[in-house]
């Protein structure tokens, strides 16, 4: 909590300098950057009435990340957070958990969340041109999986003639080759990129067998076309692939025993998107969409001994969505969108304990209004109907406002009703995970005749969570609100507030419910009745010089279970001190709420640039807070996770065991060489902040350097 408190005030100071650096500072303040995610069509980003962010490519070019997770990991209010065994990164916005956060990739879902989270380094960042990030419920425009918000990521599109080669090399062996093309005749562009990425991973306990990350080479290659079919009609067709190849050592520890393991592991995905775009008159756009995505991944393990043959696991997942939406501005203060549009998904795993595929279709329709009244007050209003053929139906409606008081000041609310439907893995597990510590995981519908065999046979040492209590899950659905405003306290400076509120209802929690007689845990899941996260953001920029700005952002963050709260009221939580074995009963302020959350959290920035002498650095400081680990499974290279609850209450309180807050410090710089050739270098991590266990996705001190190249007239060096 010091600090937490210590890191806030030192932004004080600092006037709580914003996150969302421009390549010229004096030019991002007009906040003229045009955003889709919002409300599905261009808008300018300072009138939108919701919390929003945009990161640039000149920002990620800056910054010099390679990977999605690389470039959200620095923003404010977002939250990368590792899986066991570090095979998976997935983001946590307002406190929610990554399973909230609905992908998109050009406005279409990215799908293979077959232990929960996307992973995010499966998108490469070398053809981004921006990405989106929407804050707070969207289901009233995206459905199911947009409970926390939307991130959208938006690839480059042809414009003119152009190409780009890159190459970074860096710690751990880790190479980077990346190249596009663009071209465009009269009626016709074409972009293209392919990159090639390898790491040798590395490895945070050298002591035990195998390494936390295992090496992988992965590539990715994207086009897309667009045909102008008449001055009114464009085609436009994208296509993806991508396809990463791993090299696995395992140690696991079971039963007191420990195997040594080695294998392969696969994962594969593409899809394809193609959009039709008419232009009826001024007033009208339809838009057709037909998009088609499939995600795969196979691991396989043999025993180091003999080689023989030890774990094996596989995931497919298909998507498949047809989409009509319409634009209709019949005056300058309305403009109406809507669509109706129906997903067909389907997933064959052997995590299911069977080879039967599951599917489910959902249909849709959604409508929003926007409305100008007056030249300083707009309103949003909309709402979207989904029937699912498995959990019925669900409405979305959604209010947003924004009132311009000033020149300088604007105040938004937004509220909206999201949901999200148990997911297949909750609902159908049957899978035992013996190349981590052989934990299991139940679906609900699987659990209860499943125990009732384990306890048959005599395997049940202990009960965690009162099994018939797990029950059907409910769909999650929650109620949220921000209400922000945006400062431009001179042509400086700009300060940007938001207050978020997220009341949840049937929230989906994993739950430990029984221990083995050889000692693993079985887990499943189960609604948290009343759930809540609340609290504050602040962002805020200002340029120094024109070539120097400063920017920042903290959010402060609390994320509790509702009857959790209650019950601490009554009295009726106690809790064990371990050493003294002495049993009190909690108090109210000793609660401190979900794991896995930072109370603190925030980042503080400098970027540099000099376009006459073709000089730009960066020096980032990103901060968490401390947190309470939960929901552990398995072991990292054998050893294993001691989660955070060490006087056995089942909750979350101050005489539990934190992972302590830290630090991470980016640096880097770089040349233009001429108009066509830039040089970096950089490091990140620069103090080598590592936590082995707890924080896997943390390598340590990362150093690099890279060339980049650009064919392209002079004057389109910097597209």
């Amino acid at each position: 909590m010091k600090t937490g408190l210590a890191f806030f005030a030192a932004l004080v100071p600092a006037t709580l300098w914003a996150q969302t650096p421009p390549a010229d500072s004096l030019k991002t303040l007009h906040l003229d950057e045009v955003m889709v995610t919002a409300t599905r069509t261009e808008r300018a980003l300072g009138a939108l009435p919701m919390p929003v962010l945009l990161i640039s490519k000149a920002q990620i070019q800056a910054m010099g990340s390679l990977r999605l997770n690389d470039v959200l990991t620095e923003q404010a209010g977002l939250v990368v957070v590792p899986q066991v065994n570090a095979q998976g990164n997935g983001i946590q916005m307002q406190g929610l958990n990554p399973d909230y956060t609905l992908i998109l990739l050009d406005g279409e879902p990215v799908v293979g969340r077959y232990t929960g989270s996307l992973e995010l380094s499966r998108i490469a960042v070398g053809n981004i041109k921006q990405i989106e990030i929407v804050k707070g419920p969207s289901s009233s425009l995206y459905g199911s999986d947009a409970l926390a918000g939307v991130i959208n990521i938006i690839t480059e599109r042809p414009t003119g003639n152009r190409g780009h080669a890159h190459v970074r090399y860096g710690t751990n062996n880790t190479l980077d080759l990346n190249g596009d093309v663009s071209l465009s005749a009269k009626r016709v562009g074409f972009h293209a990129f392919v990159n090639r990425y390898h790491t040798d991973g590395y490895d945070l306990s050298p002591q035990n067998f195998g390494k936390t990350v295992s090496p992988f080479t992965n590539y990715t290659f994207s086009t897309r076309t667009s045909v102008a079919l008449t001055p009114a009609t464009e085609w436009t067709v994208s296509t993806r692939f991508f396809r990463e190849n791993q090299f696995f050592q395992f140690e696991v520890e079971s039963a007191g025993n420990r195997t040594r393991t080695f294998g392969d592991g696969i994962s594969q995905d593409w899809n394809v998107n193609q959009v039709i775009t008419h232009r009826v008159n001024s007033n009208t756009k339809l838009i057709g969409r037909l998009y088609g995505t499939r995600y795969t991944t196979q691991t396989a393990l043999n025993l180091e001994s003999d080689g023989s043959f030890y774990y094996a696991d596989d995931f497919r997942q298909t998507f498949f969505r047809p989409e009509v939406n319409i634009e209709y501005a019949p005056s300058a203060k309305h403009f109406f969108t809507g669509g109706f549009g129906h997903v067909r998904e389907t997933v064959l795993t052997s995590r299911y304990g069977d080879s039967n595929e599951r599917l489910q279709g959902t249909s849709y329709i959604f409508l929003q209004h926007e409305w100008a009244p007056t030249g300083n007050w707009s309103v949003i209003t909309g709402g979207r109907f989904d029937y699912n053929t498995i959990y019925g139906n669900q409405f979305s409606p959604k209010l947003s406002m924004r009132y311009e008081l000033s020149p300088r000041l604007a105040l938004r609310l937004s509220s909206g009703v999201g949901f999200k439907a148990p997911d297949f893995r909750q609902v159908y597990f049957n899978f035992t995970n013996s190349a981590a510590g052989g934990y299991s995981v139940l679906g609900t519908t699987v659990a209860p005749q499943r125990l009732a065999e384990l306890e048959a046979a005599g395997q049940i040492s202990s009960y965690a969570f009162n099994p018939a209590l797990l029950g059907n899950l409910q769909a999650e659905r929650s109620f949220s609100a921000n209400f922000g405003a945006v400062y431009q306290w001179s042509k400086r400076g700009q300060l940007d507030l938001n207050v978020f509120n997220n009341s949840i209802n049937n929230l989906i929690e994993s739950q430990a419910v029984a221990f083995t007689t050889s000692g693993q845990t079985i887990f499943s899941y189960r609604n948290i009745l009343r759930a809540f996260t609340r609290g504050v953001e602040a962002n805020a920029t200002y340029a120094l010089h024109q070539q120097l700005t400063l920017s920042g952002g903290y959010q402060l963050l609390f994320a509790r279970d509702r009857d959790v709260v209650q019950d601490v009221r009554n009295g009726n939580v106690f809790w064990r001190d371990p050493e003294t074995l002495i049993t009190r009963r909690l108090l109210p302020r000793e609660y401190v709420g979900l794991y896995n959350r930072s109370r603190h959290s925030g980042n503080l920035k400098l970027f540099y640039r000099h376009e006459k002498h073709g000089w730009e650095g960066t020096l980032r400081f990103i901060y968490r807070g401390r947190f309470g680990i939960g929901d552990i499974r398995g072991n990292i290279q054998g050893e294993i996770v001691p989660p955070s609850d060490r006087n056995s209450n089942a909750i979350l309180d101050v005489y539990d065991d934190f992972v302590s807050g830290y630090w991470l410090t980016n640096l880097s710089i770089g040349k233009n060489m001429g108009h066509r050739l830039q040089l970096r270098v950089g490091i990140d991590n620069l103090f080598n902040q590592t936590e082995p266990i707890f924080i896997p996705n943390l390598p340590g001190r990362l150093a690099y350097g890279s060339v980049r190249y650009t064919i392209a007239p002079k004057k389109n060096h910097n597209q």
